[in-house]
């Protein structure tokens, strides 16, 4: 239907019952489904304009109860954007400039009725393809600044939200922005199935939407969200402050139910104040992101939200993840080399690479610290590559003086969720120089089982070029028998943590014997990681493990000192 089709919605204010009835009577022989409402009085317009929302409301210029002022007052106020004609049985020019001044779109002389329906034609056309433009508009306001598949603000929608705030910075400012990371692992667990998985970002939504009424949210990524709030009171005690924000974080983390199951969330929050942590919208949502991931890995409570450590520690992790590109690109990172022991033979058989960086500004920063900043920030894939490519070099570069050994490189959720790793790394190894075959990739537990079915489709395609695939840290995370049944492993690497009580604890040596026959029933190599005594090694060996790796063989060395190392081993 065009916009001259649609029937239109006109309202008559006239105090006239004859007079509505020849008005009325214009309109529908014009447009025969037209809407024509009368309105008498204050209440009765006041009441029409709520039940209807008109294209246009005729207006008598002189009533004894409703003036046209009046009338005039009310449209403006109750539909500001519909048009008015003023109709007048008074023959006065100066009546109807006087009217125009006043807001109404024209004036109709009652002398004239062939003047009405063209008037009333032109305001409703132009009206009708003035609030079809203010939609079209509106349209596309959410389509740039909100996301879809929540209704919340996108990244833009918050830019600008925040572009028009205050933000000055100082202690009278209430304004806060909380970041709500929803675990990635969330639905990791056997019960939850993918079905359950496309289902959980409705409760998720329906959750912070009843936890954050009122306030402004974001969706910043799948998993992480924002709300701008002044619901703290910066000027109230610490204690007060921090109280609110457990008491927000342990609403987002109440069970709810999805498809008869119950879960519970793993929400965590951030935070970060405008004017104080920032200014603009990526660096306070940074920090927040960083106060939350900082909280969580050093294992403490939102309590501490406030302390002025933890945003130090969040600034910290900030300039690592900033700074993380640039070591890439700059070869600030360098790879150390632990050997590990065949116990069948007491020799070397192999290494594990391990990535170090020497930040320019922070100096040594440990694997444990910036991994974790590579797989969020979403530099994991580009870090992964450089470790592949670097490996395979130092490899080749081993084997070209006599030491044939493979090299065990560690895999995150990330890589194994891109469907162009596989091919991917096994081209930059080739590229190298190197048999693939000499590559072993390490995957965790918890990586794995993040999307099983796509990690098993990558573990076997980098089977199919000759890679060995190892399961690290076995027993720490999601451990399943099922799990080993479906993953194309060949070795299962056994956690240092069972391994360090292993004489002291009775329990202890009966799970790591358990799990060395289970392996080697399933036809696995089994790896023990941790290894720092000789007892260790020689209980180790009288259950039938396979390799050793451990500060009792060898700690990790750089390229230098691995090649003196190995020389020297092949003289003894």
């Amino acid at each position: 239907m065009t916009i001259e089709q649609e029937a239109p919605r006109i309202i008559v204010v006239d105090d006239s019952d004859d007079d509505f009835l020849l008005i009325k009577r214009q309109l529908t022989k014009t447009w025969h489904t037209a809407i024509v409402r009368h309105a008498h009085s204050e209440e009765t317009l006041r009441t029409t304009l709520d039940d209807i929302e008109p294209d246009l409301v005729i207006c008598d210029y002189s009533m004894p109860q409703l003036t046209h002022e009046r009338a005039i007052e009310m449209v403006q106020t109750l539909r500001p954007e519909t048009p008015m004609i003023l109709l007048s049985g008074l023959a006065n020019d100066a009546l109807g400039v006087q009217a125009m001044h006043e807001g109404v779109r024209d004036y109709v002389e009652k002398s004239k009725p062939e003047r009405l329906i063209p008037a009333v034609r032109r305001e409703i056309h132009t009206h009708r393809l003035r609030r079809e433009k203010l939609l079209l508009e509106q349209a596309h306001r959410r389509a740039v600044y909100f996301d879809s598949a929540t209704g919340f603000l996108n990244r833009q929608g918050l830019v600008k939200t925040l572009s028009g705030l205050s933000t000055n910075s100082g202690e009278d400012n209430d304004l806060c922005l909380l970041s709500v990371n929803v675990s990635r692992n969330q639905a990791r667990r056997p019960e939850v199935d993918p079905r359950i998985r496309r289902n959980m970002l409705e409760k998720i939504v329906e959750r912070i939407r009843d936890t954050f009424k009122q306030d402004i949210i974001c969706r910043w990524s799948d998993n992480v969200l924002v709300v701008l709030t002044n619901k703290l009171d910066w000027s109230a005690d610490q204690t007060l402050i921090a109280d609110t924000l457990c008491e927000f974080e342990a609403n987002l983390n109440r069970v709810f139910t999805v498809d008869n199951i119950a879960v519970r969330p793993n929400m965590r929050l951030g935070l970060a104040r405008p004017g104080v942590h920032g200014q603009h919208a990526a660096e306070l949502v940074t920090h927040a992101q960083s106060v939350a991931h900082v909280i969580e890995s050093r294992g403490l409570e939102l309590l501490n939200v406030l302390d002025a450590e933890i945003h130090d520690l969040a600034k910290r992790r900030k300039t690592i993840e900033l700074g993380l590109a640039k070591g890439i690109e700059s070869n600030e990172l360098v790879l150390d080399f632990q050997p590990i022991e065949d116990l069948r033979t007491g020799r070397i058989c192999g290494l594990e690479a391990l990535v170090r960086w020497t930040h320019p500004e922070l100096g040594r920063i440990m694997p444990s610290e910036f991994i974790g900043v590579a797989e969020d920030s979403g530099l994991i894939d580009a870090l992964g590559d450089w470790v592949i490519e670097s490996s395979s070099k130092k490899v080749l570069e081993l084997h070209q003086q006599g030491h044939k050994l493979w090299c065990a490189v560690n895999c995150s959720a990330g890589q194994l969720l891109n469907p162009e790793f596989p091919a991917k790394a096994q081209q930059t190894i080739r590229n190298a120089g190197l048999d693939p075959k000499w590559i072993e990739f390490e995957v965790t537990e918890s990586a794995a089982i993040d999307d099983m079915a796509r990690t098993v489709d990558a573990l076997n395609k980098l089977k199919a070029q000759g890679s060995q695939i190892a399961m690290d840290d076995f027993g720490t995370g999601y451990a399943s028998l099922n799990y080993l049944r479906q993953l194309p492993v060949d070795v299962l690497k056994i956690d240092k943590s069972f391994v360090m009580d292993l004489l002291e604890d009775k329990n202890s040596h009966m799970i790591v014997k358990a799990v060395i026959d289970l392996a080697h029933a399933l036809g696995l190599i089994v790896h023990a990681e941790g290894i720092e005594t000789a007892e260790q090694r020689e209980s180790l060996i009288q259950m039938g493990c396979d390799r050793l790796q451990g500060y009792w063989f060898s700690r990790p060395m750089d390229m230098d000192s691995l090649k003196n190392w190995l020389n020297k081993a092949t003289l003894d």
